[in-house]
This record gives C-alpha cells, sequence and structure tokens, in this order.
C-alpha cells in the first residue's frame, strides 16, 4: 500500500512537534517539512536569552489570550504535559521563578535532541524552500507542485522575521479560503519620545506599570522594567505590548515604590528633611531608587539638582512622591513586528477545531502555533502553545490520514 504523504510549512516549534507526532501516531505516514530558512527551529535558539524556556510552570488561563473555549481545550489536553514530554525525551529541566528552562540553560540541548527525533523518525526536511503554492485538489494538496494528502500549516506569524516568522503562510491560509484577524506585535518595548530617556538609557528598575489609553486603564504589570534609548521594555511592558493595538493617547504609569504608600514616602522624606536638613534631594532619593531615575523624577517634579531637601516645600515634597508612585510617560508605539517576541491576532480560531487543530473549511488542513488568533504572556507561555497545538495537529493529521484509508 502507497504510504500516505504529509507537508508540514514550518519548522518551527510547533511544526517539528507536530511533524514528530504524526510518526508516532503511524510510523508509516512520509512526512516532508518546508522550512524557508538554512535550518529548522532558530527561533527556539533566540528564546530566553538563548536559555529557552519553554514553558512555563503556572499555566493558568490568565496567562493566555484569545478564544476562551478554544484555549480551555488546548490546555487541557492530554497533549499540554510540556515538561514531562521533554523530560521523557532526556531533557531535565529547571524552574526559575516559575518558567522552566533546560537544566543545561541552553536552547540547543532542546533544538538538539528534536533534531535528533526528526533523523532518528526519517521525516524529510526541505530547508532554504519557501511554499509560495498551496492548492486544494479533489482528494489531497498540491504544494510547490506536489501532491500531499494532508498539510499542516505552521509557518508563525510576522514577528522577529530574522528568525523566520515573516508572516507569508498568512496568504497560504487566506488562499484558501481561512480570515485572519488584524495583526499586531506583541511582547515588545514601547517608544516614547520623552526627554528623559537621554539619561536613563540602561537602567533597569523594579515597578508597577500601568498602561493607559485615553486616560482609562487597560492594563498593569509588574516587574524589573527596562529603559531603553528609543523607549521601555522588561518583561512588565513587554505583557502589557498587545494591549496597546490601535488606541490613540497611550501613556504608561509607572509606580517605582509599589511596596510604599504615597502617605509613608511623604513621611520618609519629611523625616529626613527634620533631621537632615542639608541633604540635597538627589541624595534622599538615592535611598529609594537608581540615581538617574532620581535626577529624572526631580526633573519632572521641576526640581533643580543639589536642591537641599529644606528648601522643599509640603507641596513641592507631595509632587514628588506623587511622580514617584505615577511616573508617567507618553507612549507613541511598540517597537514594532521586528523586535517582537510575537503576533497579536492571526487565523480565527472559531475556523479551527482544537480537537485536532484541523480546519473547519479544508479538510485534512490542519493549523498550529503562533499563526493562530491566540498568544500568551511572556515567560514560556506562548512556546506552551506552540508545542501543545503542534502535538495536537500531529496526531489529528494522523489519525485522519488513517480514516482516509
Amino acid at each position: 500500500m502507497k504510504s500516505k504523504k504529509l507537508a508540514v510549512i514550518g519548522g518551527g516549534a510547533s511544526g517539528v512537534v507536530a511533524a514528530i507526532e504524526s510518526k508516532y501516531a503511524d510510523e508509516t505516514i512520509d512526512v516532508t517539512i518546508f522550512e524557508r530558512l538554512p535550518k529548522v527551529l532558530k527561533k527556539i535558539l533566540a528564546t530566553g536569552n538563548g536559555r529557552c524556556n519553554f514553558t512555563n510552570e503556572n499555566l493558568s488561563p490568565v496567562h493566555f489570550y484569545g478564544d476562551t473555549l478554544f484555549l480551555r481545550k488546548v490546555l487541557t489536553s492530554s497533549y499540554a504535559d510540556t515538561e514531562n514530554y521533554f523530560r521523557t525525551s532526556g531533557l531535565l529541566s529547571y524552574n526559575e521563578d516559575g518558567r522552566i528552562y533546560p537544566r543545561s540553560q541552553q536552547a540547543t540541548s532542546l533544538r538538539d535532541i528534536l533534531v535528533e527525533k526528526l533523523n532518528d523518525l526519517s521525516i524529510n526536511i526541505k530547508t532554504d524552500c519557501q511554499v509560495t503554492n498551496l492548492k486544494k485538489l479533489n482528494n489531497g494538496f498540491n504544494i510547490n507542485g506536489e501532491y500531499f494528502d494532508a498539510v499542516i500549516i505552521s509557518g508563525g506569524g510576522k514577528a522577529s522575521p530574522v528568525q523566520g516568522s515573516d508572516g507569508s503562510c498568512y496568504s497560504l491560509l487566506e488562499s484558501v479560503g481561512h480570515t485572519k484577524t488584524l495583526l499586531y506585535p506583541a511582547l515588545c518595548g514601547l517608544t516614547t519620545k520623552d526627554k528623559c530617556l537621554n539619561s536613563l538609557k540602561g537602567v533597569r528598575a523594579e515597578g508597577k506599570a500601568n498602561l493607559y489609553a485615553n486616560k482609562k486603564q487597560l492594563g498593569e504589570e509588574s516587574g524589573e522594567i527596562q529603559f531603553t534609548d528609543k523607549g521601555i521594555s522588561g518583561i512588565p511592558v513587554m505583557n502589557l505590548s498587545h494591549l496597546c493595538k490601535n488606541y490613540n493617547n497611550l501613556s504608561i504609569s509607572i509606580d517605582f515604590c509599589e511596596d510604599i504608600s504615597e502617605t509613608e514616602l511623604f513621611e520618609h522624606i519629611n523625616s529626613i528633611k527634620s533631621t537632615s536638613p542639608d541633604r540635597e534631594t538627589e541624595t534622599v532619593l538615592s535611598g529609594l531608587l537608581n540615581s538617574k531615575l532620581g535626577f529624572a523624577v526631580m526633573n519632572k517634579s521641576n526640581i533643580k539638582p543639589h536642591t537641599k531637601i529644606k528648601d522643599l516645600n509640603r507641596n513641592q515634597i507631595k509632587n514628588l512622591c506623587d511622580i514617584l508612585k505615577n511616573f508617567t510617560l507618553e507612549i507613541n508605539g511598540t517597537r514594532g513586528f521586528d523586535t517582537a517576541q510575537i503576533t497579536c491576532g492571526g487565523i480565527k480560531t472559531e475556523e479551527i477545531s482544537p480537537d485536532n487543530m484541523m480546519s473547519k473549511i479544508i479538510p485534512g488542513l490542519f493549523v498550529c502555533g503562533e499563526i493562530l488568533d491566540i498568544h500568551g504572556d511572556c515567560g514560556g507561555y506562548n512556546l506552551h502553545l506552540a508545542w501543545t497545538t503542534g502535538r495536537i495537529a500531529g496526531n489529528g493529521a494522523a489519525e485522519y490520514l488513517t480514516n482516509k484509508e
């Protein structure tokens, strides 16, 4: 009997595990991965600063965004056991504040295990191969002039094109009737033209970031905030970036003293004013936060450098405390897809079955990974979605091809 042929378009995280799972389910399937880059799995090497936080200890739905019912089925699937999945393949893990990394602290450990599986299972890999044509036939598909019985599309979104995600697979799916929602860069830095950035480049500080549009709060996140020459970044900011979308009049307010109330701050500074009146304001603030941030807070408070604390009146101290708790920057956009880690938006999940990732429009066509209109917070959540939807798709495709016989 002639082997059934399965094409996997995209050799990233979801595509590779989809190919592997399909062969585990039915070793007779002839599986081919199409990857436009010279090697598969390039993007995961850049994840987690090269350490690859491949899942998270806390997989609560609050860390994921998109179709709630779809996500619920995916996250409770038997294929959502990501840490155990890799452990049984020989990869021991390391937990750092809930983020799960390879114990080796190297993304290459995870990639090497997956590449070895591809080789052991004799999965065909066509690298430097861009899929430009997907055509539905009566009983299968034509891909770049080659026949396949089923297809899995796992080509990623538009984020970080240098790592392989150029968004080309959206048009393939749209060409056969699927719908794409609006796309936005997510898990990226935010930009601002505030002049204080000139002195804050490279500064890192703990704080709570509140994002607003037209003075209405969109969300809040706490953690380490990083200042760059063009704006702000860090996990809290990156987690808020997907909320920017097409809003106008965006601003972000940072509380640099989340654990101290404004009243307590006022009393603290007043106490120093009473006991050490000749101290300069910047030295008082250096006991609370980074010295460069202290000068930026003073600048926003219209307090000149070297001003002694005894020369500040009650209203000036209150204003200083307010800015420590509400350091506001006007936001003019995101850093864009080039620096984004993921894409917000994608192929509508209502057109895909969460049980097997098969298209509800085209039988035999499966969709998984970042190309779907679901995403997660920073911290391994998006790779968790990639592994899980990829494994579901691989098993779904194998079942489809078995029934097709």
